[in-house]
């Protein structure tokens, strides 16, 4: 069934919570049913988004999990802001934003990052990505710098799965050029991007540095498609995420990629751009 076109992020966010911890419950949609008193289709309809979320069943379904407080009124607040439209987070290290962007790029079925200043995340190799955690968060402990690290590694599992959505990069030649950590960082990240590049799913395409100015310079941005749930642009800038959800802003954004892809270089002449920008750093 189609997913419902008015269901907010929050909603699908509780929704997907709430699938979640019936399942750690070890209860099937049908004995959740039995005991609330509802039939198995609303169960359903509330764990797909498909149905307005109502307070008093999410807090009665929360009671039946015997979920603990800090997560119950976490949830519930969602549920009272779920008509709101669009989602900031703004939270230290961006536990909460990661959560919610890992949760949607597990159900996209096609993922489109356009990046201006650094590689993709999804794209990036271990030691990449903490010398770009080390220089904009130069006060991370070892400790969280380690967290986040993990966690950027583990979002990239969802293009290694059977099921991996398409993913399609397009990158601005100054996001490879800058030297992030040492040569040798640079080096086996740009080998990377050559590696991955070659898999079926996945689509590079780089902006060359002398289209000069263009659409793509207003800042990076995802725009994720999902088989059953509408789709969403998300861009994270300076420890804020903004997830829209507006058919006006995915139009806006959609004609963006559509502009900036127009003066990006072709998948073989990406890779062999690549290939030259590598062999500048031997």
């Amino acid at each position: 069934m189609p997913g419902n076109p008015h269901t907010s992020v929050r909603s699908r966010q509780v929704a997907a919570a709430l699938r979640e911890l019936r399942e750690r419950a070890g209860l099937s949609g049908a004995e959740v049913a039995k005991r609330m008193g509802m039939s198995p289709s609303k169960i359903s309809r509330i764990e797909t988004g498909n149905s307005g979320l109502q307070i008093e069943d999410v807090a009665a379904l929360l009671g039946l999990y015997q979920v603990p407080a800090s997560t119950r009124d976490e949830l519930l607040d969602l549920v009272r802001r779920s008509e709101e439209r669009g989602w900031w987070t703004r939270q230290p290290g961006l536990p909460q934003l990661w959560r919610s962007l890992i949760d949607f790029e597990a159900k996209a079925t096609r993922i489109q990052n356009y990046e201006a200043l650094v590689v993709p995340g999804l794209l990036q190799t271990a030691e990449y990505t903490r010398a770009i955690i080390q220089g904009v968060a130069s006060t991370v402990s070892e400790a969280e710098l380690d967290n986040l690290v993990a966690a950027r590694m583990a979002r990239q599992t969802v293009l290694t799965r059977s099921s991996a959505p398409q993913f399609f990069a397009v990158v601005d030649e100054g996001a490879l050029r800058r030297p992030v950590g040492d040569p040798g960082v640079m080096h086996r990240q740009l080998h990377h991007l050559l590696g991955v590049a070659e898999q079926p799913h996945v689509t590079m395409r780089v902006v060359p540095m002398a289209i000069g100015a263009y659409a793509g310079l207003r800042g990076p941005f995802v725009i994720l498609e999902f088989a059953d749930e509408p789709a969403l642009v998300f861009i994270e800038n300076h420890g804020t995420g903004l997830f829209l959800e507006e058919e006006t802003d995915l139009a806006a954004y959609r004609l963006a990629l559509g502009t900036i892809l127009h003066g990006a270089l072709a998948p073989a002449a990406t890779a062999e751009l690549i290939t030259q920008i590598a062999s500048e750093l031997r």
